[in-house]
């Protein structure tokens, strides 16, 4: 990848990250996790597609410190969702199994924090079509799992999954080209907290804009 195609990457994974963080305040607008699952889409199908240039690695990788929290953030976000089903199903076992944060994740050893990540995105796979109403996608769980394959060859491991794209067939430019159509429909709907909700509008903007390095 070059270095704009580096930018926009990074781009998309901060708007990602930030409308996961504010989920809270528009998982009840249906549109909005459709084209968000959209972009999580394309986003992994980049990071397949470029994994092998190195130049991609630098920004994918950065530090195993850094992935590390980037993944225990992701399984923050996950966690709660898993938990909000497994209490609503009286289902106690799996309410303490998934009440985990973020910290929970990033002060585990290496060794331990994979294991517990794997044993969590399994819990996960086991309830996903039934958490469908929760927020939760399979594009979720790729992006997380494409994360943890990552940080597993940062520590000189096998990757675990091998996450299926369309990403085989199709070049970064055309997955760039749809991920621009992606983040503009998000943006159409997104307006609508122009003035509903000023703050989270205005990070959503500030989350969008594609910083040059």
């Amino acid at each position: 990848m070059n270095q704009d195609q580096i930018n926009r990457l990074e781009m998309y994974q901060t708007t990602l990250d930030y409308l996961d963080a504010n989920n809270a305040v528009w998982n009840t607008i249906p549109i909005i996790g459709k084209y968000k699952n959209a972009l999580s889409t394309i986003n992994t199908s980049i990071k397949t597609a470029a994994a092998d240039q190195a130049n991609a690695r630098v920004f994918i990788g950065k530090s195993l410190s850094a992935l590390k929290k980037t993944i225990a953030s992701k399984m923050d976000i996950l966690d709660d969702m898993l938990e909000a089903y497994a209490v609503d199903t009286d289902n106690a076992e799996l309410t303490q199994r998934a009440n985990n944060a973020k910290s929970d994740y990033f002060r585990l050893p290496n060794e331990d924090f994979e294991i517990k990540v794997k044993q969590v995105i399994g819990l996960l796979e086991t309830h996903l079509k039934a958490m469908a109403d929760y927020g939760m996608s399979e594009e979720q769980l790729k992006d997380v799992k494409l994360d943890y394959d990552q940080f597993l060859v940062l520590r000189g491991k096998p990757r675990s999954y091998r996450v299926a794209s369309s990403a085989a067939t199709q070049d970064l430019a055309t997955l760039f080209r749809e991920g621009t159509i992606a983040t503009e429909k998000l943006d159409r709907v997104m307006k609508r907290y122009r003035r509903a909700n000023a703050n989270f509008y205005n990070g959503y903007v500030a989350a969008r804009r594609v910083v040059d390095s």
